[in-house]
């Protein structure tokens, strides 16, 4: 067996080494550091494609009765709309199929992310920008999970609920691990009269900025991201910011946002 020392080597070689072997080749080459949990591929769904097929069959009879009557018309519209169904079956049937595979890997400093097909993607929680579509503030309201992770040299992936089991627990590990590894510096740099740039927003010691303009803290009386959009309440008056999915990192930013919102400089 060829053992390759680079993610790049293993790519050439992916068919002689085992895909475990090729992801903690991956978790040495970024120094993930220790592994924690594997979350595997969503279970295929075969309900929707039999569910798709019925339909299908059942439109496709009536068209073939329809044309025999003598509208055939009418019997070939029907068929042409029982290909609708037909196609949806078989989307979902390549992406049950490409998903087979995948599997998102925890370690004790970064995850690491593999899709059929694909190279097994590392990400550090020390470099890594995380975009969540839909932040949760109740847990009586439904959110699905959609996370992007962006690296240096503009690694990107995508990890969603419909690929990937057990999306709350997955997507609770990432957010947490990078929040708590990179908030520490990113206060140091507010203490240090730097500004924190998340997105079209900035955070320093004496303002929220936002396209330019500046809120003082002693302005600000409430920040939430409710229905996907961060808002800010200014003196009475509800003001939509910018959508939460644009915002890496967003628990970062809303911990410094209420720190600085709660204790402003006097």
């Amino acid at each position: 067996m060829i053992t390759p020392h680079r993610p790049e080597d293993a790519a050439e070689v992916r068919h002689t080494v085992p895909l475990t072997q090729l992801i903690h080749l991956m978790a040495e080459y970024q120094q993930l550091g220790a592994h924690r949990d594997t979350f595997l591929a969503t279970p295929a769904d075969d309900t929707f494609v039999r569910g798709c097929g019925i339909i299908a069959g059942t439109i496709a009879t009536i068209g073939v009765i329809t044309a025999a009557v003598g509208s055939w018309q009418g019997g070939v519209a029907l068929l042409v709309i029982a290909a609708v169904p037909v196609l949806l079956a078989l989307r979902r049937g390549i992406l049950n199929r490409q998903n087979r595979a995948a599997r998102i890997d925890l370690f004790d400093h970064g995850v690491t992310v593999y899709r059929s097909g694909q190279r097994v993607a590392g990400f550090r929680w020390d470099s890594t920008e995380v975009r969540q579509q839909m932040i949760p503030f109740h847990d009586s309201i439904p959110v699905t999970y959609v996370l992007e992770l962006t690296g240096p040299g503009n690694m990107t992936t995508t990890i969603d609920e419909e690929g990937f089991a057990r999306a709350r627990e997955w997507a609770r590990a990432i957010q947490s691990a990078v929040t708590a590894t990179q908030l520490p510096a990113a206060v140091a740099a507010i203490d240090n009269g730097e500004t924190v740039v998340f997105g079209d927003l900035g955070l320093s010691l004496d303002a929220l900025t936002w396209r330019g303009e500046s809120f003082p803290w002693e302005n600000v009386q409430l920040i939430d991201a409710r229905s996907g959009h961060i808002r800010m309440k200014l003196t009475g008056t509800w003001i939509s910011l910018a959508p939460v999915s644009t915002i890496p990192n967003f628990y970062i930013f809303n911990e410094l946002a209420e720190r600085l919102r709660l204790t402003p400089v006097g």
